[in-house]
């Protein structure tokens, strides 16, 4: 279907947009957002289930011999995250959130209402699938846990799909799209650092072991780090939270910082976490304390595949012209998408949807917001990209 066949849905795609924007719910909490999808699809008459409390799973099938067949359909599945931020919204839009403290900061209200709309477009027209689709409404992909609790309740069994396809919203450019050849998002790893000293009152300094000096100088290593160590792609060594003492006339006995590494290859992030690993030693002889690093979880990159960048590729061109990009620089973003592509190809394409003439706030700001027709390029695209071989 062609973007002018689809007009007659952008008022429904909208609409659906706006109502999830303003009722946002954090992840593994999204029982509201759950029943909307699921009655939703249930109208359209496509098969689904909430898995557990939060999150479904619904497959159209193109009619009902596939749906019979022993043999194994060809079938696509397209992943939508559903779950909002703990930011309290300032955009000042007629739709903004309902809930003080919850936002759709990262463009997940966009994302499921074009996952939405596409069933609904598909249900309409089934003659022209040319795949059985099945669409993951995920929960909990902030905090990364999303993709492997569906993975867990049979989102790529029964049958397994044999490719699956993700995108995302951002708006540091107008109306454009990019598309990744190989490598998309970074691998993720969050990092739990617990040094431990000696308490002792500052009158007796000398009895003492200090872990907030410690761990100062173990930030300045971390600085050096991201400076200086060099790998085959770039990477971000990045710690926001520090803790420690007890008191401001005690020397701190114990510290603990609180960040992630970012790196685009497996190889990378392992050379990158044995540096931060010997600057600890380093630290630990010169200051006396001791340092655990904790990984305390990780997120695989995601590498798009190289037959389903073409088929992107393609209509991403038709559709944009001069404004698709076929992208040489991943993003230092994590998705655990990554999971769904470890056992099945997969693709991630990014919407760029900036408002024309009006300041672009990123991801995760209380300002954040897209020009909502984009919304229909990438429902047309998804569309062409089921309906097309």
């Amino acid at each position: 279907m062609t973007g002018e066949e689809l007009k007659g849905y952008e008022k429904e795609l909208v609409r659906l947009r706006r109502h999830l924007h303003q009722h946002p719910e954090f992840s593994m909490q999204e029982v509201e957002t759950s029943r909307f999808i699921e009655e939703y699809l249930k109208q359209l008459g496509i098969p689904c289930r909430i898995v557990g409390e939060t999150g479904v799973i619904g497959t159209l099938y193109r009619n009902q011999k596939t749906q019979q067949s022993c043999e194994r359909p060809r079938m696509i599945a397209v992943r939508a995250e559903i779950d909002a931020l703990p930011v309290t919204e300032e955009t000042g839009l007629p739709f903004a959130s309902a809930d003080e403290g919850k936002m759709h900061a990262c463009g997940h209200d966009a994302i499921t209402a074009d996952v939405l709309c596409l069933a609904k477009v598909l249900a309409e027209h089934r003659e022209e699938m040319k795949y059985d689709v099945r669409f993951l409404f995920e929960p909990a992909e902030e905090t990364g846990e999303g993709a492997r609790y569906l993975i867990a309740n049979g989102a790529l069994k029964q049958p397994e799909p044999e490719a699956v396809l993700v995108f995302h919203y951002g708006n540091q450019e107008t109306r454009a799209m990019e598309i990744q050849k190989s490598v998309s998002t970074a691998a993720v790893g969050g990092i739990r650092i617990h040094v431990k000293g000696k308490a002792s009152h500052w009158s007796q300094r000398r009895e003492g072991v200090d872990a907030i000096y410690a761990s100062s100088r173990l930030v300045c290593a971390i600085h050096e780090i991201n400076e200086n160590f060099q790998t085959q792609h770039p990477f971000v060594l990045g710690f926001g939270l520090l803790h420690a003492g007890k008191s401001g006339n005690i020397m701190a006995d114990e510290a603990e910082l609180t960040g992630s590494l970012r790196a685009f290859t497996e190889q990378d992030f392992a050379a990158v976490f044995e540096k931060l690993q010997q600057s600890a030693s380093f630290v630990e002889q010169e200051t006396g304390v001791s340092i655990r690093i904790e990984l305390t979880k990780k997120i695989p990159p995601i590498i798009n595949d190289p037959a389903l960048v073409l088929k992107g590729e393609r209509i991403g061109r038709e559709m944009f012209g001069e404004k698709y990009y076929s992208g040489e620089v991943p993003f230092l973003v994590g998705d655990n998408a990554a999971f769904y592509m470890e056992k099945i190809p997969g693709m991630r394409a990014v919407f760029l949807a900036g408002k024309e003439g009006e300041e672009a706030y990123p991801v995760h700001h209380s300002r954040f917001d897209i020009d909502e027709s984009v919304m229909m390029d990438a429902l047309e695209f998804l569309v062409r990209f089921v309906t097309e071989e």
